[in-house]
């Protein structure tokens, strides 16, 4: 049962630079100070597993899987098994994990605990990138103020460093590099079990352990969303991004406005595996994750890019396609040969040279990655031709 209310973010948090740093003037939150704003947990195991699964959570690292399928299959694999954090956010520009991580990195760790708890697990990873050196300050210091409770819960706690890229951070890529492995995508069959047999390896992004914590403390897990605006008129390294927490009913032009951000061009929703929108019919788009999947779209990692006034859409597009390539996990035909293909054919076409069509290099690639890399760059790419190609 819901008793009550809970914010994640007390207000916008602002970050300038490609590498995120503690905002000016914020202070990490001890756990004297979460448990008078927050309370303790209003559940054990047991009530807690119902309350997920009655809940409407989806996992917020861009896939949007149900958490009551996740956390079904990790208790089904028997106890023993591990829980990870994975605050390496590979997408350029999001900034909600490490906000979380940094400020109330408290609230991310209750919901993991609880996790733990509910799926009799033995071990709790923290997955942050080598670069980010006051999230894993933020997180360590966290992890010592629980240090007797985590003891007495017979639960270790590891911090583990997760190479630099975009795939680092992709779940199938954290369970590999936990079972000695490269950190790179691999297939799996089962979404909701991609760690296959054996005792559970459940991975989370930070938001979501943060909304599995809110749910244990007995507020509303889905009434917001975590957002962050990145104002794309800069370099990648001086980009403005700005962590927005928006209720249900919030559109995208409410949280642009916000961000205090003009008007742009059009909106890239969902990060670089997205869709592009013109503005006129991003700007009342709810920000929802449920009500914006029902209109075809998808918030993915909570990232909306702008596109100022007077770029060119397609040129924005290619440059993305090029990095979405050199960032591949290199493993199979659709990232080593599909991907710069791919950024080839748009950026002829926008050059209005011939060359292979896009819907050609397209039917090449849709659909037969080992994982969803090449899926969300087609995805990109059409939307941009359909946006920007007149």
């Amino acid at each position: 049962m819901i008793v009550q209310s809970a914010s994640m973010l007390a207000q916008p948090v602002v970050y300038t630079g490609h590498r995120v740093v503690a905002p000016l003037g914020a202070e990490t939150e001890d756990l004297d100070l979460y448990r008078m704003r927050f309370g303790s947990p209003q559940f054990d195991a047991a009530s807690f597993r119902t309350a997920v699964s009655d809940s409407e959570l989806t996992g917020r690292g861009g896939a949007h899987i149900p958490a009551a399928w996740k956390l079904s299959a990790a208790y089904e694999a028997g106890a023993g098994g591990t829980v990870v954090i994975n605050g390496a956010e590979g997408e350029p520009g999001s900034a909600k994990d490490a906000s979380l991580l940094q400020l109330r990195p408290h609230l991310v760790l209750e919901g993991a605990i609880a996790v733990a708890d509910a799926i009799r697990a033995a071990e709790l990873v923290v997955w942050v990138h080598e670069s980010s050196s006051v999230t894993r300050r933020c997180i360590a210091d966290a992890i010592r103020e629980r240090r007797a409770d985590l003891d007495a819960r017979g639960l270790t706690v590891r911090m583990l460093l997760a190479p630099e890229g975009y795939v680092g951070g992709e779940s199938s890529a954290v369970i590999r590099a936990l079972r000695g492995g490269p950190a790179l995508p691999q297939h799996s069959r089962d979404r909701a079990r991609p760690w296959g047999e054996g005792p559970a390896i459940l991975v989370h992004n930070a938001e979501t352990h943060a909304r599995l914590g809110l749910l244990a403390l007995g507020a509303d897990p889905v009434a917001t969303s975590l957002v962050t605006v990145v104002e794309s008129s800069a370099p990648l390294e001086f980009q403005r991004r700005t962590v927005i927490e928006a209720d249900r009913s919030s559109t995208i032009g409410a949280v642009v406005a916000e961000a205090g951000a003009p008007a742009p061009a059009a909106v890239l929703i969902g990060g670089c595996g997205g869709t592009w929108v013109a503005w006129n019919d991003a700007e009342g788009l709810p920000l929802d994750p449920t009500a914006l999947r029902d209109l075809g779209y998808s918030l993915g990692a909570g990232v909306l890019h702008l596109l100022p006034r007077g770029r060119d859409g397609m040129v924005e597009t290619v440059g993305i396609l090029d990095w979405l390539a050199s960032e591949s996990a290199r493993q199979c035909g659709p990232c080593i040969f599909g991907l710069p293909a791919l950024s080839d054919a748009v950026r002829a076409t926008a050059a209005g040279r011939r060359g292979d069509g896009v819907d050609r290099v397209a039917s090449l690639i849709a659909g037969r990655g080992a994982c969803r890399h090449p899926d969300g760059a087609l995805r990109m790419a059409m939307s941009a031709m359909e946006v920007f190609g007149p």
